[in-house]
């Protein structure tokens, strides 16, 4: 469902209204507002804990667990005196979902909240204290399911938030047909969409901000979103996602920026589209005698802490011209570092006392008067990189490792480093891991001096001025990310198995990869399966964990089963590799010339010969191979 849920998104937000044309309850900044991302587009809802404190912190603890994510919307109404759509208590074909369900809660109907169109209200059974996780939302004025609807004993059902955004989408999930019960498992008023359920993709706590916003009057919706980034930060609720809409943020609360201590997430409004990365901009606008970065976090930050697919530019700063990570162990994915600059150590980033993990991200055009000018891991560091692009920038040394008396660790791997490992460089006491799987070979990017850092490929890339296209050549960095890593939302159907490297890998915008290009089972990265794969692949046997290089089939466990994929893949490059030596006249093709040469060999010895299982001598054991490559 995820790869075609995004072309959906973000379409024909309203701001919705009570009967009477204004909001049903006073919006206001420091409220929670909650995105439920469906098949059919986003919603957007904000709660009300100061009217109902035990239904919003009860829904709240549902949306921060994931408990509604890949549920569905299994319910419509379509009697006009009585509208609704209804969620959170289905997976698809009507199977309840009771693991992680919690204990019902008092209901909270008392609160004055009336169930006008576009209010948000909790669902349960006639015991009015029996609310769990499921909630609806009214697409007509209900006053009838308020306390007192229905006469003076009657409990009423309780209003907790409001719709903001989104509307629309609720009134086109209420139109959709009804799926016959037989076909969702008994349930009588499910809707559906083409073949599919109204999936509930999944549901996350989301401020906006946007150049054109508003810090005094917004409300961090999509349609009424804040100004400044840090903003965002102040009001946003844990575990919330902070979105800057696509744009550039300079000034006074688009830098120096200070997550203090959140475990939330500051993202591009979609960060697995390539758009808003390269056009979601934080440009420091600084100098050697106006200093600003874009992030400082100091306060404790831990991996729940998050920046993601956004592109830094212009940064200047004694140490991290762009981030600087202190005393933390913040993630940061899929972002581009250009033009910044440190006068002592870490041109773009900088990690002191802090275990981070970068991934997917690309640095280029960053310098450090010292060294490490994309990446300085200081003073008892602990730092992943993987899955990264660094290249191109000012100094010899794109890594540096600091702390003689507080040594700091670095981790790489399947990353396109320039210069390779001799451009890390290491005090006394430091120590990295270098992976076999990481490259030094010309990423090959769309158009480097235009900061154009997607990937070239002879079968498509994405070019930010023609689209869609052949480039010249296909980049190395194409299907050569961790194996154990999610491909997300590149193309479904082309031919990509594994992630790209750099900031662009894992999004809508990845380049495609030629037919059999990568190599899935390729753990070391050096273009073929062999030992020593097998021999990396069995030190992972029966490990359990996220993004483990031999977990081939992405599960979080290595067993059989990426077994069976390592030996298909191990098979199909032998193959390939047969088929490309029995191409014995370098037409492209295994055919009856290539056999007319072998035969014209037959019997002899030398190892110069069209021998195909290299034992010196052209015999049944190399017709045996060759059969097996016969029009390949």
């Amino acid at each position: 469902m995820k790869y075609f849920l995004f072309l959906f998104l973000l379409t024909g937000i309203v701001f919705s209204t009570g009967a009477n044309g204004a909001p049903p309850y006073t919006p206001g900044q420091t409220t929670p507002k909650v995105v439920i991302e469906t098949i059919a587009g986003d919603i957007t809802i904000e709660l009300f804990p100061a009217k109902a404190p035990v239904s919003v912190n009860n829904f709240l603890q549902y949306v921060n667990s994931g408990f509604y994510d890949g549920l569905i919307i299994h319910r419509i109404t379509k009697d006009p005196s009585f509208e609704i759509i209804q969620g959170g208590g289905y997976q698809p074909g009507g199977v309840y979902k009771s693991s992680g369900l919690r204990p019902p809660i008092i209901n909270e109907s008392y609160n004055g909240l009336s169930n006008l169109r576009a209010t948000v209200a909790m669902a349960r059974t006639d015991d009015p204290n029996s609310a769990t996780s499921q909630f609806y939302i009214n697409v007509t004025d209900n006053p009838f399911l308020d306390r007192y609807g229905q006469g003076p004993t009657f409990p009423g059902y309780c209003v907790f938030g409001q719709v903001i955004s989104g509307m629309d989408v609720v009134y086109a999930i209420q139109q959709l047909p009804i799926l016959p019960p037989q076909y969702a498992g008994g349930l009588t008023e499910c809707p559906y969409s083409g073949n599919s359920y109204v999936y509930i993709y999944r549901q996350q706590v989301r401020i906006c901000v946007s150049p054109t916003g508003n810090d005094s009057n917004g409300l961090g919706s999509i349609d009424a979103p804040l100004k400044t980034i840090q903003k965002g930060i102040d009001v946003v609720n844990e575990p919330g996602h902070v979105v800057p809409a696509p744009g550039t943020y300079s000034g006074t609360g688009n830098i120096d920026l200070d997550f203090k201590g959140k475990a939330i997430t500051v993202r591009a409004i979609e960060p697995h589209d390539y758009n808003t990365i390269i056009k979601t901009v934080i440009d420091c606008q600084a100098s050697s005698s106006s200093r600003h970065r874009a992030f400082y976090l100091h306060t404790g930050e831990e991996p729940n802490s998050v920046i993601k697919g956004l592109t830094i530019i212009n940064g200047y700063q004694s140490a991290g011209g762009a981030v600087r990570c202190e005393n933390t162990s913040p993630t940061i994915k899929n972002c581009t570092f250009v033009s910044n600059t440190a006068s002592t150590y870490g041109g773009a980033l900088s990690c002191y006392n802090s275990s981070s993990l970068i991934t997917n991200c690309t640095f280029s055009a960053n310098s450090a008067l010292t060294r490490g000018s994309a990446l300085c891991c200081d003073y008892n560091s602990s730092v992943v990189l993987t899955n990264s692009i660094l290249w191109n920038d000012v100094n010899q040394f794109e890594i540096s490792l600091n702390g003689v008396t507080s040594p700091s660790t670095l981790n790489i791997s399947y990353s396109d480093i320039d210069s390779g490992i001799s451009s890390i460089y290491s005090e006394p006491g430091c120590s990295y891991i270098w992976g076999p799987s990481n490259i030094d070979m010309d990423p090959c990017f769309v158009n480097l001096s235009a900061f154009d850092f997607h990937l070239q490929s002879k079968q498509k890339q994405w070019s930010d001025t023609t689209g869609w296209a052949k480039g010249l050549n296909t980049s190395p960095c194409i299907d050569r990310g961790n194996p154990g890593s999610l491909i997300e939302y590149e193309l479904s159907d082309s031919n990509n198995i594994r992630v790209d490297m750099g900031s662009f890998g894992g999004t809508t915008k990845a380049a495609v990869s030629p037919q059999g290009w990568g190599l899935l089972a390729d753990l070391d990265n050096n273009g073929m399966i062999n030992n020593s794969d097998f021999s990396l692949f069995a030190g992972y046997w029966l490990t359990q964990g996220a993004e483990l290089p031999a977990d081939l089939n992405s599960d979080n466990i290595v067993d059989i089963n990426d077994l069976q994929l390592f030996a298909q893949d191990w098979q199909r490059f032998i193959f390939s590799f047969i088929a490309k030596r029995a191409d014995f006249s370098n037409d492209g093709f295994v055919n009856f010339r290539d056999f007319a040469l072998l035969a014209g060999q037959w019997g002899q010895q030398g190892i110069d010969k069209n021998d195909l299982n290299g034992d010196s001598m052209v015999d049944i054991y190399d017709l045996q191979w060759f059969t097996l490559s016969w029009l390949k």
